[in-house]
């Protein structure tokens, strides 16, 4: 498994150099892209024209997505907008792919399913909101089921911004404020799920980490709390009283670099062990010849919980956000559902 994670994890770096750097691979591949762009644009075509009709839900929807592949905070901001916007009144649900898991059809998600079943960010989600989280490979159902058996009046849909079969009332781009859009070519010559363009025309552009100088965007920071015992929750332990020691911090998340910067900065001395994302870790992951800390993220824990570990640390994040966001949120779902 390890040598299956090792190559996996080379990989992942080659195509990071392909799309974040200058490489002629990705020239060689344009073609492949114009292909690309093609299909994509002929399904957005049809879905805006009379031969589909694209699906109105009674209730607001809500799309967090992005135009790059990889990590760009989508999960915390689904985490906060539920968090926000039951501060407000509102009833919300979530709908997933439950990417990861073996489960296909909608389904909520449970104190019964594990991270194998429904993917671990749908889990995540359900663990700190406690709304309804519905998963399924066709997001439609999904949406629908969670509006009637769930009586939701508005769902947050994790991901989903290149589905056209039903109406986005509110379209939230989430941007890497690092990475921002590499080479900004369309797949598989670079990093883009859609052109650039589709940023301006959603209602809300966030960049996650630092601000991108030449796009209006709001700027979403991670804020990191105390650390949990992976073994006893009720165990915490002070970031701040590791400052200066070597740690070892283990991820499988899409950009593990951002995880491994963020424990740097608070002054840990990092020994990083990447895994690709949505990785199904195993015990031996996480144990060391030493006995150094082993710190992980909240996504990593869920897929862990069975794990009777010592010295294995959770860091939960949170996200801070212009304080007008949900103002200007709550505006637009006003405007467009009364």
């Amino acid at each position: 498994m390890a040598d299956s994670n090792s190559i996996q994890i080379k990989n992942q770096q080659w195509i990071n150099r392909v799309w974040y750097g200058r490489s002629l691979v990705s020239i060689l591949l344009l073609p492949l892209s114009g292909l690309y762009w093609l299909l994509i644009s002929t399904r957005k075509a049809f879905y805006n024209s009379f031969l589909f009709s694209k699906k109105q839900f009674e209730r607001p929807v809500v799309v967090v997505g992005n135009i790059t592949v990889g990590g760009t905070g989508k999960t915390p901001m689904v985490i906060y907008l539920c968090e926000q916007l039951k501060k407000l009144g509102y009833q919300p649900g979530v709908a997933s792919r439950g990417y990861g898991g073996s489960v296909r059809s909608a389904t909520l998600v449970s104190n019964a399913h594990d991270a194998k079943q429904v993917g671990d960010e749908a889990i995540l989600i359900f663990k700190r909101t406690h709304c309804p989280v519905m998963i399924g490979s066709n997001r439609v159902e999904v949406i629908n089921a969670l509006i009637v058996q769930k009586q939701c009046n508005i769902v947050i849909c994790d991901d989903g911004l290149q589905d056209y079969r039903f109406i986005h009332d509110v379209e939230i781009v989430m941007i890497d404020g690092d990475r921002q859009f590499g080479n900004t070519r369309l797949l598989p010559a670079g990093p883009l799920r859609e052109s650039i363009g589709k940023i301006f025309k959603s209602d809300f552009c966030v960049a996650t980490g630092q601000s991108c100088p030449d796009i209006s965007a709001d700027t979403m920071l991670l804020q990191t709390h105390e650390l949990y015992a992976l073994n006893d929750v009720t165990k915490t332990l002070e970031l701040d009283t590791l400052r200066g020691e070597t740690v070892h911090a283990v991820a499988g998340i899409a950009n593990p670099q951002r995880f491994f910067d963020t424990l740097a900065a608070q002054g840990l001395s990092v020994i990083p062990h990447a895994h690709k994302d949505h990785a199904e870790l195993v015990s031996q992951d996480l144990q060391f010849p030493d006995d150094y800390p082993v710190l992980i993220t909240e996504k990593d824990a869920v897929k862990c919980t069975h794990f009777d570990l010592e010295n294995v640390w959770v860091l939960p994040v949170s996200v801070q956000l212009p304080v007008d966001f949900t103002g200007r949120v709550q505006q637009l779902l006003r405007n467009c559902h009364g």
